[in-house]
């Protein structure tokens, strides 16, 4: 109460000496002076202030060949039904979020970690790179979710990927709890100086003051993990575009001018359509006969190959020769890819972090010439030559009849 009379008595202070201020001639030019302070600084919170939920951004190239671990963050619970599935937030001592590799091995603090190795596991790079902080997710009422329950469900989805693809020491069932995440409901923050959960209590629906609220049915692992977790198991799984090139098929056509020889339909096009840069995409003539050039539908030559996705090839007539009766082709583009690293130390679990990389790939397409004019199918099918030789024979028998009757007629004249 000491402290709040306190209070209230500064405060009674300082309006006293504002309404002085105000009372006199430089009031209004105060006032102005404030409106204008005031705007000035909600323009620098709005440039300068990052939200406290925000994560330190991954630079580029990754953590580099070693970082020290922060302390240990919030412990995060899962709930379902008798089930709980505890997740810590772990970070950098810069604030860059990392997760953990290896369930069974503790977690150390304010460690050294060092790399050891690319992460070549191309289904672990395509759940990180599709989970927190690259992916962020919202609820049903498209709400983003608070940056605790992301961090469980990217540390959930993680171990659950590593669970079902037998890596090592992620077999276990740590501290009684499974290692299943199926039955988990609601996720809740743990406050750590009563022991007791802290608000808010969040479902898929979204995020309430009490459990009793959050009382959806649907499962964090039905909702947000079990795609994640099937597309990571395919076994072409890639976050690594590639340029492909292809033709429709190998005939070789001449121009009405006869001046060229043209291909099918060449098209160009990626495996990853998301992550392409699709201003980045170009295509060249490797080795060609003089005077080969890439033309559009409509028979105009392109000239700029960027961003191009299909083009047929035109050949002059007389620039090709027994030695020159291929075309190759390259075509080349930028992917926005994952890359990732592992850091470990001695007795403590393996952790990383992906952060995306800009990575040129192409791919090349070769087209021999090799042009035989259409000839109409002068052909008779067998019906066709029943009915010509009947049609033969007929006129042959008539010509056999004419030719003994006109004797007889004469001999009777």
């Amino acid at each position: 109460m000491e402290k709040i009379y306190m209070e209230n008595n500064n405060n009674n202070k300082k309006n006293s000496i504002f309404q002085q201020v105000f009372k006199s001639q430089l009031s209004k030019k105060l006032s102005v002076a404030m409106v204008l302070v005031s705007f000035f600084s909600f323009l620098m919170m709005g440039v300068g202030n990052v939200s406290y939920a925000a994560p330190a951004e991954i630079p580029e190239g990754g953590l580099g060949n070693s970082f020290t671990t922060g302390p240990v963050g919030s412990q995060i619970n899962g709930y379902g039904g008798t089930e709980a599935f505890p997740v810590f937030m772990y970070s950098t001592t810069t604030g860059i979020p990392i997760f953990c590799l290896e369930r069974d091995v503790p977690f150390l603090a304010n460690t050294t970690l060092t790399k050891t190795a690319a992460i070549e596991d191309q289904g672990l790079l395509y759940t990180m790179a599709n989970t927190y902080p690259h992916v962020t997710l919202k609820d049903q009422n498209g709400e983003e979710f608070p940056v605790e329950v992301q961090t469980w469900i990217a540390q959930a989805t993680i171990w659950e990927y590593l669970y079902e693809s037998g890596a090592d020491k992620n077999q276990s069932t740590s501290g009684g709890t499974s290692q299943n995440v199926g039955n988990i409901q609601k996720v809740y923050q743990l406050n750590f100086d009563t022991d007791d959960a802290a608000e808010p209590w969040c479902d898929v629906t979204g995020c309430y003051a009490s459990s009793a609220e959050a009382n959806s049915k649907v499962t964090f692992y039905e909702k947000y993990i079990k795609d994640v977790v099937a597309n990571a198991m395919k076994t072409d799984v890639s976050v690594n575009g590639s340029m492909t090139m292809s033709i429709a098929n190998q005939e070789i056509s001449i121009t009405d001018d006869e001046k060229y020889y043209q291909t099918a339909m060449v098209t160009v096009g990626s495996n990853n359509p998301s992550s392409l840069v699709s201003s980045s995409v170009s295509v060249d003539i490797v080795s060609a006969p003089d005077g080969t050039i890439l033309v559009d539908e409509n028979g105009q030559e392109i000239e700029d190959t960027s961003g191009i996705t299909k083009f047929y090839v035109r050949i002059p007539v007389k620039s090709v020769t027994e030695d020159n009766k291929v075309v190759e082709l390259s075509a080349s583009g930028t992917f926005r890819t994952y890359q990732g690293d592992s850091y470990s130390a001695t007795g403590a679990q393996t952790v990383s972090t992906v952060y995306t990389t800009d990575e040129p790939r192409s791919t090349g397409l070769e087209i021999p010439i090799n042009y035989t004019p259409s000839v109409p199918d002068t052909g008779m099918n067998l019906a066709q030559s029943i009915y010509f030789i009947g049609l033969l024979v007929l006129l042959c028998g008539v010509g056999i009849i004419y030719a003994n009757t006109k004797p007889k007629e004469k001999q009777q004249q």
